[in-house]
């Protein structure tokens, strides 16, 4: 079909140039095919469009949302004072045991929902809380862990929620004592985010957390005392503001003991902090020595301690390091670091606990100063059963004075 002209429609007030030759030879089926594909273009072209808008507003909206809420959270950041002094409640009014024996449980508790069987989205797993059912059930395992530990002298507890979603707005540290009403305590929190927006399937939504010391010996003092560096911002605004709750006790012969809870950076991207962290938990360690006072550090560090050997652990645990482990030489001679090398205190919680797949390694541990004895110490096998993390105990004596 020989063509020589040029061929145009109108479509909707459209002007349509289907083919314009001078001279050359086309087929007619491939011309009519070209038409027929423009004709189709022209009946969807408004979906089309209508489709491209819908998808831009959607992107914008999600835009407008995200930063809304980053804004939101720079306005409502949680901006703890450099050094905050903390209220002491509870019953605990004891006097330091003349035997100068003391008893520690340091333990992370998981907010109550960390227990055997649940994973968790910031370490791989799926889920940001528990079941009611199970969340009661590791609620009701930790309360009952403290009832029959109530010899005790002191506990120091790190992840507990006051008012989260994560753990239903249960405030666990007035239900805690009040399963051991014969202690003193005192809270500092190091997690109060109006609202955490991951992850996006399941928000988690608000959370204040923090640390607890509990003792049989009231406190004469209780300060937060927060770690110098953080992340930046945006992330700073959905994570932990960490710091240290330092308590002092009045012991026999007029000395103190200062008590030091520590709950260090996580993740494998935080390695830094973690480092800083302990810089500073070590210069509040020497000065309160060089004073003359009895320290206790304990809490979970997330790194190794010194000396950690994973081979030491029991063999029927999968095993990993938490880097970067301390250095031998950190502290000064004489300074102990109070851990049991077999068996673990924390495992991984990308998924459920399976003994032997599971990964585990030691987190928890103590640091006591040269003027205490180390009488006991060990790991509480709890299988974790109610948290990720395994109970730590100590007991010390205080050293005689050398004449």
């Amino acid at each position: 079909m020989n063509l020589n002209v040029e061929i145009f429609r109108e479509f909707n007030n459209f002007t349509f140039y289907i083919i314009c030759i001078h001279g050359g030879q086309i087929e007619y089926e491939y011309l009519l095919g070209i038409i027929k594909i423009r004709i189709f273009f022209m009946k969807w072209e408004k979906t089309f469009r209508l489709i491209l808008k819908t998808l831009l507003f959607i992107v914008l909206a999600v835009v407008l949302l995200f930063g809304g809420i980053i804004i939101y959270g720079t306005f409502k950041d949680y901006q703890p004072a450099q050094k905050e002094k903390l209220e002491i409640s509870g019953q605990g009014y004891f006097d330091a045991s003349n035997d100068s024996v003391l008893t520690f449980i340091s333990w992370n508790i998981g907010y109550c929902g960390l227990g055997k069987d649940m994973d968790f989205f910031y370490d791989g797993g799926s889920k940001v809380r528990p079941s009611k059912e199970d969340f009661r059930k590791y609620l009701n395992g930790t309360l009952n862990f403290f009832l029959k530990n109530d010899t005790v002298d002191i506990f120091l507890l790190q992840e507990v929620d006051t008012n989260a979603r994560k753990s239903y707005y249960a405030n666990e540290s007035i239900l805690i004592n009040q399963f051991i009403p014969n202690y003193s305590y005192v809270f500092a929190k190091n997690y109060d985010v109006k609202f955490v927006p991951f992850p996006v399937y399941s928000p988690m939504g608000s959370v204040v957390s923090g640390m607890m010391i509990l003792s049989k010996i009231r406190p004469v003092e209780a300060y937060r005392l927060p770690y110098i560096v953080n992340y930046s911002w945006p992330m700073k605004i959905f994570l932990f503001d960490r710091c240290v709750l330092y308590t002092k006790f009045k012991m026999p012969g007029g000395k103190y003991l200062v008590l030091l809870n520590t709950h260090n950076s996580a993740f494998d991207d935080a390695a830094k902090l973690r480092e800083s962290e302990g810089y500073v938990l070590k210069a509040i360690m020497l000065d309160e020595y060089e004073r003359g006072n009895y320290v206790v550090a304990g809490g979970d560090w997330n790194r190794n301690p010194p000396g950690f050997d994973m081979k030491k652990l029991d063999n029927s645990e999968a095993k990993k390091t938490a880097e970067p482990a301390f250095e031998k030489d950190f502290l000064p001679g004489g300074w102990t670091w109070v851990f049991d090398p077999s068996q673990p205190t924390n495992r991984d919680v990308n998924e459920a606990y399976i003994k032997g797949k599971t990964k585990t390694t030691i987190i928890d541990y103590f640091v006591v100063s040269p003027n205490l004895d180390v009488i006991e110490n060990k790991t509480i096998p709890t299988n974790f059963e109610f948290s990720d993390h395994q109970p730590v105990f100590l007991r010390v004596k205080i050293k005689a004075a050398t004449p």
